[in-house]
């Protein structure tokens, strides 16, 4: 597993998409993958209305527009 619970406690609070995807590109590289992303009409204060949906060597990391990342075990 390439991100651990304690990697993903341990991010750093991202403000936006653009932030935390700039993040995950730095730290993984070639292994981060640019997903699509899904407009959620009923959208929660966590996520924001879009929740991009990009991976690191096939390990799915969910971000919200918000910047709020949740990483899929």
């Amino acid at each position: 597993m390439l991100i651990s619970r304690e990697d993903e406690a341990n991010f750093p609070d991202f403000k936006s998409v653009d932030e935390a995807r700039a993040y995950f590109k730095k730290r993984y590289g070639d292994k981060y993958n640019i997903g699509g992303r899904k407009y959620y009409e009923h959208a929660t204060d966590v996520y924001g209305e879009y929740i991009y949906f990009d991976d690191v060597d096939g390990q799915s990391v969910e971000i919200g527009e918000n910047g709020f990342v949740h990483v899929v075990y």
